[in-house]
């Protein structure tokens, strides 16, 4: 079964129903949300230097393990990294600022970012089809890396109970639109499912306890958020799942239409 969310002309969103439920994701709240967590991974890099600090010491004093200090080192390098890019991306997305979108280069960041997830790592087929002549264009580059890093997790924690786990990655550039689609090989959605798939904290995942796995944090909020960050810009929202044999979303994104909606700041 496949379900489209339809779009909006010129990236304009409908007019809310006055009696509909207030929207759960108040783009005001999620920039004091985004500026929250800058301000804690900020924190952390405090006392994340006071550890690669006593490496290097405990390197000297004790050359013997300098093997197992250098990985223990690397890892940490690595935390460093996440958090300057976590800081960075709240405080752009706080802003509201507009730049330049490369698709290509946000799925390819975001799947580096997310490598420190086992799941991903080593235990799924990973295949990826990014072309080289691929357009770029202007507008708030946070709302598309949100929304495929939403797609993403949702991707790799519906394969969680299956043996083959395959997550294939596309972009392809049709006319005026750029079509992003993410397809796995999970347990898939029915009919039902698929209708409420975008509702508002409606999830049919269940709360991870796994220790040695990342956990599921079985919110329902994913596709709702994308939905949201995705609809004022008029891209459309296609799901198409087989219970039992895994799912494929595709955005499609009408790429020259946003970028009027972001026109070029005067010099």
């Amino acid at each position: 079964m496949s379900v489209t969310e339809s779009e909006q002309p010129e990236g304009r969103r409908a007019a809310p129903d006055p009696g509909s439920e207030p929207d759960p994701f108040d783009r005001g709240d999620l920039s004091k949300l985004g500026m929250l967590v800058a301000g804690i991974a900020h924190n952390m890099n405090g006392p994340l230097t006071g550890i690669l600090g006593n490496i290097d010491l405990l390197k000297m004093l004790h050359p013997e393990l300098n093997d197992t200090l250098d990985k223990v080192g690397k890892i940490g390098l690595r935390l460093r990294e996440d958090i300057r890019v976590i800081t960075s991306k709240a405080v752009a997305e706080a802003r509201r600022e507009t730049g330049t979108v490369d698709l290509g280069r946000i799925v390819r960041d975001e799947l580096a970012f997310y490598t420190a997830d086992p799941r991903l790592k080593h235990r799924t087929e990973l295949t990826v089809h990014i072309p080289d002549d691929l357009p770029a264009f202007r507008a708030v580059p946070g709302d598309f890396w949100q929304a495929f890093s939403d797609l993403l997790t949702n991707a790799v924690e519906a394969m969680a109970d299956v043996e083959e786990k395959k997550l294939t990655i596309s972009l392809r550039h049709e006319h005026d639109r750029i079509l992003l689609s993410i397809a796995d090989s999970g347990c898939g959605m029915d009919e039902e499912t698929q209708r409420r798939a975008l509702e508002p904290f409606f999830t049919t995942k269940r709360r991870s306890r796994d220790t040695k796995e990342p956990p599921t944090l079985a919110t329902g909020i994913g596709l709702t958020h994308v939905k949201n960050l995705m609809d004022p810009l008029g891209v459309a929202i296609e799901l198409d799942s087989r219970e039992g044999e895994g799912t494929t979303v595709t955005l499609r994104i009408p790429y020259r239409k946003i970028e009027a909606i972001y026109p070029e700041p005067a010099n």
